[in-house]
């Protein structure tokens, strides 16, 4: 399956959420609960990767991804979607 991901940085990391950005596509990523754990230890193993690239999906569920590899075609990556729960996406 092939997912559609837009590039940017995670500007910050809130007590429950992180904000990413593209340019001037500024978005916050609000975290939700799940049985392994609650919103906040989620935004919290945001901390250490503020600055560094993140993708977010245009289609379908919001996803998030921080781990990259190398495309099997030039100027493509791979990106390795995280299991965190992702409540929902706010345009800001």
């Amino acid at each position: 399956m092939t997912n559609v991901m837009l590039m940017g940085t995670i500007e910050k990391v809130g007590p429950d959420y992180i904000l990413w950005r593209n340019g001037a596509d500024k978005r916050q990523i609000n975290f939700g609960d799940n049985w392994a754990s609650t919103k906040e230890y989620w935004a919290a193993t945001f901390r250490g990767l503020e600055g560094r690239p993140a993708a977010i999906s245009t289609d379908g569920p919001p996803r998030l991804a921080v781990t990259f590899l190398p495309g099997y075609f030039e100027g493509t990556s791979r990106v390795v979607l995280s299991a965190i729960p992702i409540s929902s996406v706010e345009r800001l």
